[in-house]
């Protein structure tokens, strides 16, 4: 299966992209149980996670940097100017010394750094070894509402949550710490907190950026809110326009470059034919068969990729 790298339309490129963002599933451990995620509780579910083989994610890591780093056919395609490592999950976090290991290897082979994170590890410590190395910190967070963080799944099996106090808590010493470091909220909109208002939340925590997702139903739809719902909690929220970013389950198929915790290329997208591995399209694995030759047996939509960031 050739990769089909779609060109952007004349008006985008004319722009230039400030920069490729290269999403690595570092692992589907969690310690969360969202409703809606993919993630598993149990941390050592699959021996195949390339974190459990020494050398294996510095190796990743330097032939990611081999390649979207120098001139390579996709540079010229979307014309970006930098390339930001985006780690996540699962719990990235989770991995604890694995993870801190990986970003700062990364940082130091050129790549911009972000995660995203449910922000049950970021205590002051970590917030203080990691923040300048992080140019993008996200936390994902639902619900300032702790019986509907339940309903989710947002929470420990000790019941621990990140509650909007906690979440404000995070984003101020993180912009203490790290002054041009830009602060990011994810929100998975879904069934139990459609009908909420985060208006008094996003006020107090002041991101520089939130992203308001639509679910996207893993395993069954049991999940799926209307068009209504969705459009109700994204008007609801519309103070916020200048720096939300609204993603409906249409703008997600093959416009991000993921890499999945085997160190394969992936796309959530339907296929034909036995083509998907679990719901997705898989390459084979890139420290097998390099970059190049992995990249080329998945889809990327860079049009949809650059309505999001041009």
């Amino acid at each position: 299966m050739n990769s089909q790298i779609h060109k952007p339309s004349s008006h985008a490129g004319s722009q230039k992209l400030a920069e490729l963002v290269i999403n690595f599933h570092m692992t589907e451990a969690c310690n969360y149980n969202c409703t809606y995620c993919y993630a598993h509780w149990d941390a050592s579910h699959d021996s195949k996670e390339l974190y459990k083989k020494k050398g294996a994610i510095e190796a990743l890591i330097d032939q990611l940097a081999d390649h979207f780093l120098s001139d390579n056919l996709l540079r010229q395609t979307m014309n970006y100017q930098a390339v930001r490592l985006n780690f996540a999950g699962g719990e990235p976090m989770s991995l604890r010394q694995h993870f801190v290991n990986a970003l700062l290897y990364a940082k130091s082979k050129g790549f911009r750094i972000s995660i995203i994170t449910n922000g049950a590890f970021l205590d002051q410590k970590r917030l203080i070894e990691l923040s300048p190395h992080i140019d993008v910190l996200g936390v994902s967070f639902d619900t300032a509402d702790e019986i509907i963080a339940g309903s989710i799944g947002r929470m420990d099996k000790k019941g621990g949550w990140i509650s909007a106090q906690k979440l404000a808590d995070i984003s101020s010493e993180y912009k203490r710490l790290n002054p041009f470091g830009i602060f990011k909220v994810n929100t998975v909109v879904n069934q139990y907190n459609h009908h909420e208002s985060l208006v008094d939340v996003m006020t107090i925590v002041s991101p520089d950026k939130w992203k308001l997702l639509r679910v996207l139903p893993v395993y069954d739809r049991i999940e799926t809110i209307s068009d209504s719902d969705f459009e109700s909690y994204t008007e609801r929220h519309s103070v916020f326009s200048h720096i939300s970013v609204i993603e409906d389950n249409s703008d997600m198929e093959a416009s991000y470059l993921m890499i999945n915790p085997n160190g394969c290329f992936y796309q959530n997208r339907e296929g034909k034919n036995g083509e998907l591995e679990n719901g997705y399209e898989v390459s084979e694995p890139i420290l097998q068969v390099g970059v190049a030759k992995a990249f080329g047996q998945v889809r990327f939509d860079t049009d949809t990729f650059l309505s999001r960031y041009v």
